[in-house]
This record gives C-alpha cells, structure tokens and sequence, in this order.
C-alpha cells in the first residue's frame, strides 16, 4: 500500500550581504544588480557572492537590464509561464515570471516590470513583458 501525503518544510533564507544588496536594490531603486567577477570578468545575474563561472567570492555588484532576451519559457498549469531571461549585461540568466503576452519565442526582447509595492523580494519584479506590449 503507497499512502502520499505532504511535508512542510518551512523556513528562512539568509541572502548575505550581495544578495541583501541585490533585493534592496530591487526595493528601493527599481534597478536589477549583477556581480561582477574580477578574476574572470562574468557578471552573474541576479547577483550572487560567488561567480558562478570560477567559484570565486564576488563584491563589485554592477546594474543589468531591466531589459532582456527570452531564450526559453515554460507555462506551468496554474502558476503562469516562466521564462529564461538573459539580462542585457549579464552573462548568465534568470527565471522569473511572464506576463502580458501569450505568443512568446526564444530571442524575444522583454523589459522587467517592477511592483508598485516593493518590499525587498524577488517578486519586485512582477514579472517581464514583450518590449512591444504596453500591459
């Protein structure tokens, strides 16, 4: 006999000091930060204290986007569509939420659009929308 259930796993999440200052950004200055490597020059978007091309600790954080191009996406049955986003001035990519259209391509040019209240989140950003749709 298979019984199923659910576990609530609930917790924090600590964001250090490169992530606090990514979703502060976020929060109070509408602007998407990446961490620039000095060894290897890769900007990691969203910021991160390690590069994520060479492993080494990141502290110059640098602004990308708020635009971006598509590169996949995924609509998930009763949570929306979700998109690769490769920021303009990133060398890696983001997944966050799609919004506004519904004929979305890989190479797609989108822009972020942020909260009207933010409060320190990822979810600052609301989501990204095709640069040609005004909703």
């Amino acid at each position: 006999m298979i019984h199923e259930s659910a576990i609530k796993l609930p917790f924090s999440y600590a964001a250090g000091g490169v992530g606090s200052r990514f979703l502060i950004a976020l929060r109070d200055d509408q602007t998407i930060l990446g961490a620039r490597c000095a060894s290897c020059s890769t900007i990691t978007a969203p910021a991160r204290s390690f590069c994520s091309n060479c492993n080494r600790a990141v502290n110059e954080l640098v602004e990308v986007g708020p635009g971006g191009t598509l590169e996949a996406w995924t609509d998930q049955p009763g949570t929306g569509i979700f998109g690769l986003i490769h920021l303009d001035g990133a060398d890696t990519a983001l997944v966050h939420r799609l919004t506004g259209s519904d004929a979305w391509q890989p190479g797609t040019r989108v822009m972020a659009v942020f909260a009207e209240e933010r409060t320190g989140r990822i979810t600052d950003i609301e989501g990204f929308t095709s640069e040609g749709d005004s909703t």
